[in-house]
């Protein structure tokens, strides 16, 4: 549809953090009470009265009855790779995403925590549709380093085909601070995650991205 709209050079950035420390950022902004009016809203309160691990539990219990995830084994909390292989880009996952999808509500920011991590799925259907080129990858943690906002805003205006900007205040934005004493759960989504981050490597197959998340999962 975007083709048929925007039938022209597009350029699209895609921006992605380590996928646990995301699924962790995204719980503690939705379950805060700090912010305006509309901004408490458009979270949603579904998660107000759940921990951590209840969501993370429950996004993955609705991903194994859709079958978006046969490879995970709910007692064990670990994947079995080579089921993994075998179903990755399949016409049974995508069905399955699609299924998965149809759950997710159009009114809250309550929703999808731990698929959202899944970068190489719902990057899929984008860079089929278009070329490699039009993309450009960004790690979150790359902003963070030495001179890291600079050499990112670098690489974004020259993907745009601009003159350089000479960005002023390069402090950080839209940022809150909070802790989790759930490491278990941490443990639990490295595991989950790691094959998951793998395949989005082989995906961009840049030095940058090859382990980008470097987990010491048991």
């Amino acid at each position: 549809r975007m083709k048929e709209v925007f039938p022209h050079d597009l350029r699209f950035f895609v921006c992605c953090r380590d996928p646990v420390k995301r699924a962790r950022s995204q719980f503690a902004m939705v379950t805060s009470l700090d912010g305006t009016p509309e901004q408490i809203k458009a979270r949603g309160k579904e998660w107000l009265n759940k921990t951590f691990e209840d969501v993370v539990l429950h996004d993955i219990q609705n991903m194994k009855e859709d079958g978006l995830i046969p490879y995970w084994n709910m007692e064990t909390q670990t994947i079995d790779l080579d089921i993994f292989h075998s179903f990755i880009d399949t016409k049974e996952e995508n069905d399955a995403w699609l299924k998965y999808l149809k759950r997710i509500p159009m009114d809250t920011g309550s929703h999808s925590l731990i698929s959202r991590g899944l970068y190489a799925l719902q990057i899929k259907p984008w860079i089929k549709a278009y070329d490699m080129e039009q993309f450009c990858f960004f790690k979150l943690e790359d902003w963070k380093k030495e001179d890291g906002v600079k050499r990112c805003v670098q690489r974004a205006f020259d993907h745009l085909g601009l003159p350089q900007f000479e960005v002023e205040d390069e402090s950080a934005k839209n940022t809150r601070s909070y802790e989790f004493k759930e490491e278990d759960v941490g443990k639990m989504l490295q595991r989950f995650y790691e094959p998951h981050n793998g395949r989005l490597c082989k995906i961009l197959d840049g030095e940058e991205w090859k382990d980008p998340w470097p987990y010491n999962s048991e």
